[in-house]
C-alpha cells in the first residue's frame, strides 16, 4: 500500500484522535499525576486515554487498508448478502445498499467539482489576500478559506440534489471527452 494512501486524511484523523485522547484523559479516578486548576490527570486516565486512542487509530487504519485492498462494490455486495435475512422483518436492505452504491459513485464527481470551483474562487480572490505573518494572519486566512469553501460548497450540493441526472451526466460526458483526447 503506497505511503501516500496511508497518510491521506492525516490532519482530520489527528484532530479526531486528539479529541479522543483529551476527552478520555480527565476526570478518572486513580493516582494523581498532575493538577491544573479544576483539571486532574491521573495514571488511570492516562492509561484509558492511551488505550482508547490506540483502538480508534487501529480501526481507522484497518479501514484504510481494507478499502485499499477490497473494491467498494465487493464490500457493499458482501454486506448486502450478510444482512439479507433482515428483509424478512421488513428492513429495506436492498434499497439501502443500492442507495449506498449510488452515493459512493457520486463522490469522485463531487470531489472533481469541488476542486474546480475552489480553484476558480482562489483565482478570483488572489488579488485580495492580506500580507504579514503570525497568528492574526493565520486566523484571518483561515476565516477567508472557510468563507470561500462555504460560498461554493452549499450551491454545489444544492445543484447536485436539484438535478442529479444533469449534474452527474455532465461530469460523465466531460470524463469521456477527456479520455478520448488521450
Amino acid at each position: 500500500m503506497p505511503f501516500k494512501k496511508i497518510k491521506s486524511g492525516a490532519v482530520p484523523i489527528f484532530f479526531f484522535l486528539s479529541f479522543t485522547f483529551i476527552s478520555n484523559l480527565f476526570y478518572q479516578s486513580g493516582m494523581v499525576i498532575a493538577v491544573v486548576g479544576p483539571v486532574t490527570v491521573t495514571e488511570e486516565g492516562l492509561r484509558i486515554a492511551s488505550l482508547r486512542t490506540l483502538r480508534v487509530f487501529d480501526m481507522v487504519y484497518a479501514a484504510k487498508i481494507l478499502t485499499h485492498i477490497t473494491p467498494l462494490e465487493a464490500m457493499i455486495g458482501s454486506l448486502k448478502r450478510v444482512l439479507r435475512p433482515l428483509q424478512r422483518v421488513g428492513l429495506p436492505v436492498h434499497e439501502f445498499f443500492s442507495i449506498m452504491a449510488l452515493t459512493l459513485q457520486c463522490f469522485p464527481v463531487l470531489k472533481q467539482k469541488l476542486y474546480e470551483r475552489y480553484g476558480e474562487k482562489v483565482n478570483q480572490r488572489s488579488g485580495t489576500s492580506t500580507g504579514g505573518t503570525g497568528t492574526k494572519n493565520f486566523i484571518s486566512n483561515f476565516r477567508i478559506a472557510v468563507a470561500l469553501v462555504a460560498s461554493f460548497v452549499v450551491p454545489l450540493f444544492v445543484e447536485s440534489m436539484a438535478e442529479p441526472e444533469k449534474f452527474f451526466m455532465t461530469e460523465k460526458l466531460n470524463a469521456e471527452d477527456a479520455e478520448e483526447k488521450r
